[in-house]
């Protein structure tokens, strides 16, 4: 009987242990970008799973089971000078934006697909059982998955863009699910209902009619066998959300679709001699600034950096800025400046009083976890909407970057310090996003694995997804219903004609025989 166990043991342990291999596609040369994807990616291969990862950026450690496939040449595509763009960005209307980013989404997926890298590796005999695609308006990298005819799941590291939302035929009313570029809460009035409408409507034709071509371009030209991404547009099998309720508005999904919001942060690591010197001896607080990743703190215009060093000088509390150069003019005694800081551990420390950031949604789920409140400073793609939602759930006070004064900066940073209400809403948020069944890096490599084990997971799909929006929506049952409507009145009134028609010649008939 002994034996027996054993053998059932050792089953048990090759079914849950089971090595799949899988190809990562990650096109995005941007830092934040890249921490989720390869901390996705690296999870997996230390599962035991073969990982093949297609990326801008080369590691710097050597992960068991991860082979990479560097495309340095894409960073080129987006250089550090980009983010003065975005600076000017700041104030352009949505329309601006959305075109902005699917012109760079396209240059990114076009870069790739055309690549030496990627060109051998899709005449090679390569066989995967899944392919991860990071989904970012980049619909032409489906070409990779379909080449392979492997179940495709999708990852995206923020909510969906409206026409996203439409092509994965996921539920996106835009009566209370704002566009990612609006600042917008779910609970908008009629007047930004309206506008919101309008502006999902616009970006989801201009991306259907002008993008989508140019991608089913690349995908016959780059992808063997000249396929038509039409024909498999809508068949992923499963689509990874780093989204949740806890920093977002609740809104419908689908079953495949699954949020892990929040699965990049991990448990705080030991901060560098200086840097925990320095948190530890501020008895008075400290007080973080960054701009995240992508935009740079050394390119605010003069005006608004003195405005920032004239704010961190009144304080009491000292302050720690991501500032990208090596020396900030005018620099205070309580402000220490680093080129990079390591975001989530240092909002671990307790000294840590408010965190003054961009609204990137990394940094706005590393404060909601850590339970740091914030003033958001938004200035581009989803970060109006995060700070929209903080600020609206109360653990944020929003300035916008236009109204940058040492004024405006001081009010905001006495009001998130001095009134317990923020941190309090924070912590509240905190629980929200820790108080789940799995924890979201777990859940995400189940459902991976998941979809792997019943080859691609159909049952997951509704059926609507099958459909096109004309029948998903029922526009063709209500012009049936308007047309039978329209040709049944007009018979009505035809037969009403007639009939009348009919007595007045017989009354005209009538008179003439008298």
């Amino acid at each position: 009987m002994n034996w027996l166990r054993a053998l059932f043991f050792l089953s048990v342990v090759f079914c849950v242990c089971q090595s799949y291999k899988i190809l990562g596609v990650f096109q995005i040369p941007g830092r934040s970008h890249y921490i989720l994807a390869s901390k996705l990616f690296k999870e997996i291969a230390n599962r035991g799973h073969d990982v093949t990862f297609i990326t801008p950026f080369v590691g710097k450690t050597k992960v068991k089971n991860l082979k990479e496939i560097p495309i340095e040449s894409l960073q080129t595509t987006f250089s550090a000078n980009n983010t003065n763009v975005i600076f000017q960005m700041e104030n352009a209307t949505p329309f601006a934006k959305a075109k902005l980013i699917m012109d760079y989404n396209y240059k990114f997926s076009s870069h790739l697909l055309e690549s030496e890298q990627v060109q051998n590796l899709l005449k090679s005999e390569e066989k995967y059982d899944a392919v991860i695609i990071y989904q970012y308006l980049s619909d032409g990298l489906l070409g990779i998955g379909h080449h392979f005819k492997a179940p495709v799941i999708l990852f995206s590291s923020m909510p969906l863009y409206a026409p996203e939302s439409f092509l994965l035929s996921h539920p996106a009313p835009s009566s209370y699910v704002p566009n990612i570029l609006l600042e917008y809460t779910g609970r908008m009035n009629f007047w930004q209902r309206l506008r919101n409408a309008f502006y999902d409507i616009w970006i989801i034709l201009y991306y259907n009619w002008i993008m989508l071509p140019k991608h089913r371009e690349l995908v016959y030209k780059y992808v063997p066998g000249n396929p038509d991404l039409y024909d498999f547009l809508n068949n992923s099998s499963l689509l990874l959300i780093n989204s949740h309720v806890s920093s977002y508005d609740a809104i419908p999904q689908v079953p495949n679709a699954i949020d892990i919001g929040g699965f990049h942060i991990e448990e705080p690591k030991k901060l560098p001699d200086h840097l925990q010197i320095f948190l530890n001896e501020s008895t008075n607080g400290v007080i973080i600034f960054s701009m995240g990743s992508v935009l740079q703190s050394a390119d605010l215009p003069e005006f608004k950096r003195n405005a920032l060093l004239k704010t961190f000088a009144k304080l009491k509390e000292n302050v720690l800025w991501k500032w990208e150069d090596d020396k900030l003019p005018g620099q205070p005694k309580n402000l220490k400046i680093m080129k990079w800081i390591p975001t989530s551990d240092i909002l671990a420390h307790p000294n840590v009083k408010a965190f003054i950031s961009h609204g990137g949604l990394l940094s706005t789920m590393e404060s909601m976890y850590h339970a740091v409140p914030m003033v958001g400073i938004p200035v581009f793609g989803d970060q109006k909407m995060n700070m929209a939602n903080a600020e609206a759930k109360g653990y944020a006070v929003v300035v916008p970057y236009r109204n940058i004064t040492e004024e405006n900066l001081s009010e905001a940073l006495q009001e998130i310090l001095n009134n317990p209400k923020y941190k309090i809403n924070m912590k509240n948020r905190s629980k929200i996003m820790r108080d789940r069944p799995l924890k979201p890096l777990e859940s995400a490599l189940y459902w991976i694995e998941y979809v792997i084990r019943h080859q691609g997971a159909r049952h997951l799909r509704y059926p609507g997804m099958d459909l096109t929006w004309c029948q998903r929506c029922l526009v063709d049952v209500v012009a049936f219903v308007v047309a039978v409507t329209l040709i049944s009145i007009l018979v009505v009134i035809k037969t009403f004609e007639f009939m009348l028609n009919g007595k007045y010649k017989n009354i005209d008939k009538a008179k003439k025989y008298k």
